[in-house]
């Protein structure tokens, strides 16, 4: 089995593999950071068993769909974002006030900023490695104003945590009732996967 993975927003890639790795040791992995263009790049590399976007990398799959299927045979979304901003009352929880401070502090100590994201998400992720200063505004900016239907387009899958703190699982759930909530889990990818690896199967073939 292979999968595509995308990233979400100042994800370190080494810290992701290593759990993309736990959750699927028998599958080949590919990843790409949540930069502009990664939805054709896995395009270009695909057609995988699986592309997977993970919190803003969902949201780039979901505003570019026909490339997204294009590069998986099957598109999953762990912790799905249509409208990030609490305003949108999309299922996001973080205001637009809360994404331009994280933008100004990021310009002020990077370090301190990525550490403060990483302790309010739930990820225990280094704050090395978080990617190019550019993108991470550029996906900054896509967090704050992009926003996509709330649907997921057909046959795709999709799971949150529901005690994630940057989304809210049940509206998200109200919004589209095929989004599966998967209990105790927080925005860390590691359930979440677990969740596609138990849906997905051994061979990638979709179980039912």
């Amino acid at each position: 089995m292979r999968i595509g993975w995308l990233l979400g927003w100042a994800v370190p890639q080494a810290w992701f593999s290593g759990l993309a790795a736990e959750a699927f040791p028998l599958a080949g992995h590919s990843f790409e950071g949540a930069r502009p263009g990664a939805v054709g790049r896995l395009a270009e590399q695909g057609p995988f068993d699986w592309v997977a976007g993970y919190s803003l990398g969902s949201l780039l799959l979901l505003s570019e769909p026909e490339l997204a299927a294009r590069a998986g045979r099957r598109v999953a979304l762990l912790s799905p974002i249509f409208a990030f901003p609490k305003e949108a009352l999309d299922g996001g929880r973080i205001s637009r006030a809360e994404i331009r401070l994280l933008s100004r502090r990021l310009g002020a100590d990077r370090a301190a900023a990525l550490r403060g994201f990483y302790s309010l998400s739930g990820l225990d992720a280094p704050a090395d490695g978080a990617g190019e200063e550019a993108d991470l505004r550029w996906g900054l900016e896509r967090l704050e104003a992009l926003a996509v239907p709330p649907r997921l387009p057909e046959g795709w899958r999709a799971w949150c945590g529901s005690e994630d703190r940057l989304l809210d699982a049940q509206r998200l759930r109200e919004i589209e009732p095929r989004i599966s909530v998967v209990a105790g889990a927080g925005h860390h990818p590691l359930a979440l996967m677990r969740a596609l690896a138990a849906q997905a199967g051994p061979d990638g073939a979709q179980e039912p």
